[in-house]
C-alpha cells in the first residue's frame, strides 16, 4: 500500500488530485468537497480528512453543538473543532490491501457526506463557510 498506488487508482476512476512530496494525496474534483488521503502504515489504515472554516460571528458552544449533531446524525464521518476549524475525519481499515473499488467509493461516499451533513445541520451557512473560504479581516479605521 503506496500513495502512489491510491494516486493511480485516482487517476483510473478519472478523479482530479495532487501527490504531494509528503506522500499525501489531495483530492480537487469538481464537485467533490476537497479532501486528503493518507496512508498510515503503522496503524494500518488509510485516512481521508478534510477541513472549513466557521464564521466568526459563530460563538464556541454554536460550533461544538454543531459537531455534537454532525456526529450524532452521520454514520461516516467524525467532526471536531480545532484551531477554530470544523475538520471531517474516516478512515478504511486495510489489512493485506484495499479493493480499488472500496478505495474509490469510500472517497466519493466521504465528500458527500460531508456536504450532506452540513446541508443537514447548516442549510443556510449560518456557521460554516465553503470548502477554501475566509471571512475578510475586520476594517480598522473609523471617523
Amino acid at each position: 500500500m503506496t500513495a502512489v498506488n491510491l494516486a493511480v487508482e485516482l487517476e483510473r476512476a478519472v478523479i482530479q488530485h495532487v501527490l504531494d512530496a509528503d506522500e499525501s494525496i489531495y483530492v480537487t474534483e469538481d464537485g467533490l468537497f476537497p479532501f486528503w488521503v493518507r496512508i498510515h502504515q503503522g496503524s494500518g489504515f488509510v485516512s481521508f480528512r478534510t477541513h472549513t472554516n466557521f464564521k466568526k460571528s459563530a460563538t464556541h458552544v454554536q460550533r461544538l453543538e454543531l459537531c455534537n449533531e454532525l456526529n450524532m446524525k452521520n454514520y461516516m464521518i467524525t467532526a471536531n473543532v480545532q484551531d477554530g476549524r470544523l475538520y471531517f475525519d474516516y478512515v478504511l481499515i486495510y489489512r493485506d490491501g484495499l479493493l480499488r473499488e472500496t478505495f474509490i467509493r469510500g472517497c466519493r461516499l466521504f465528500a458527500r457526506n460531508v456536504e450532506k451533513g452540513l446541508e443537514q445541520v447548516d442549510p443556510e451557512n449560518d456557521f460554516v463557510l465553503q470548502p477554501g473560504k475566509t471571512e475578510p479581516e475586520d476594517e480598522k479605521g473609523g471617523a
